[in-house]
């Protein structure tokens, strides 16, 4: 039995960029988005084929119509330069993304207003979607992952804490927790500490769903991009409970990695596309010989 994992590939906010894209493509024209907007090689090339070309804002030039903004969204700045240069802007940010964007200004800002207070970002420095929160701050504001980054937080006083919507739940929770201890060593205070869960439900429920479907099956076939950090952390889930894991990028990279399987599940990460998981799937039939 070779079966695909049903929560594995696009999650609704990458699906809606690329339908969104697909709409603007189809007329025969190029579209240039800002950043890649899927990290995965194979949709890339795809979208290229489309007639996608993907750039960065030192990139823009005035001789286009209209840029497109990805599902990880950007920060203010970026619409004012694209505004400055009158172009159109296709804004397919990921309407969870666009809320979370929202608190995170409206925190700051009242923060701000008040003269005390600090915006935490639980997530990676330097990710698109992080980039695009920070630019909705006023300063005070700072991106921490771990206890080694607590010299960045105004322990003492009010702290409002927000996860990118990718990050792994459970890390959010013990980070979460650690601030609260922090802030009660540093003022005896744990009501300063107010936590917005953030993540999307899309992708936190991914993890105990990708746990039991591993373990259901003899082999799995994990589906990614190299550089998708998404895929690399599901992938090592799916390691961890069944040894048989093996992580691909195409279906040219498929072994025979299937002695004795009765069961193969297909799973991939959240920037992985169906087809692409349809394309393993005929591979491993080809060399199972339609097990």
């Amino acid at each position: 039995m070779i079966e695909i994992d049903s929560m594995a590939g696009f999650c609704s906010g990458v699906n809606r960029a690329i339908r969104i894209a697909g709409k603007h493509l189809s007329g025969g024209e190029r579209l240039k988005c800002l950043g890649e907007l899927v990290h995965n090689e194979e949709e890339l090339n795809r979208l290229r084929s489309l007639g996608m070309d993907f750039i960065t804002l030192e990139d823009i030039s005035r001789d286009w119509r209209k840029v497109f903004i990805r599902a990880h969204g950007e920060p203010p700045v970026t619409f004012e330069k694209l505004n400055t240069y009158r172009l159109e802007i296709v804004d397919a940010t990921c309407p969870v993304v666009s809320r979370l964007q929202q608190k995170v200004g409206n925190s700051s800002r009242e923060f701000k207003r008040r003269g005390e207070g600090q915006v935490v970002i639980f997530g990676k420095p330097g990710h698109p979607e992080i980039i695009g929160l920070m630019g909705q701050t006023s300063g005070n504001a700072v991106v921490a992952q771990h206890s080694s980054d607590f010299g960045k937080i105004a322990f003492g006083g009010p702290l409002h804490l927000f996860a990118q919507t990718t990050a792994n739940q459970d890390d959010y929770r013990d980070f979460c927790a650690a601030v609260k201890q922090r802030s009660i060593e540093a003022c005896g205070d744990e009501t300063l500490v107010t936590i917005t869960n953030s993540i999307c439900g899309q992708v936190s429920r991914r993890a105990p769903s990708l746990l039991d479907f591993a373990r259901m099956h003899d082999v799995i076939v994990f589906v990614s991009g190299r550089e998708s950090s998404n895929g690399k952390y599901l992938a090592g889930l799916a390691g961890s409970v069944n040894p048989r894991t093996y992580t691909v990028s195409s279906p040219e990279e498929i072994q025979d990695w299937f002695g004795n399987a009765a069961s193969i599940g297909i799973s991939g990460a959240t920037s992985t596309p169906r087809w692409l998981l349809e394309q393993v799937a005929e591979k491993i039939r080809e060399i199972t010989g339609n097990l």
